[in-house]
């Protein structure tokens, strides 16, 4: 599945991915990637867990951890918020 980065918060390194359905993941960077709004990411954005999706915009894999998904954009705004 593929969907586009709406928002990075580099604060805490998670990254929001909207998907064509229109739910919104959420996810950890497990690294120090150049991921920013409006770059286009492939892999199995509706599973939890350590997962590689792929940069399809920087043409690399990136490590991440997949905190929520199938949220609103207003869940996904409050998990960052509270994650600490």
């Amino acid at each position: 599945m593929r969907g586009t980065v709406v928002h990075h918060e580099k604060r805490i390194g998670y990254i929001v991915i909207r998907d064509p359905m229109g739910e919104f993941t959420v996810a950890e960077l497990l690294g120090g990637y150049d991921v920013e709004k409006g770059h286009v990411i492939s892999g199995d954005l509706h599973s939890l867990g350590g997962e590689t999706f792929t940069n399809e915009t920087e043409e690399e894999e990136i490590d991440v951890f997949v905190q929520s998904y199938g949220m609103s954009e207003q869940q996904s705004i409050r998990l960052i918020q509270n994650t600490r």
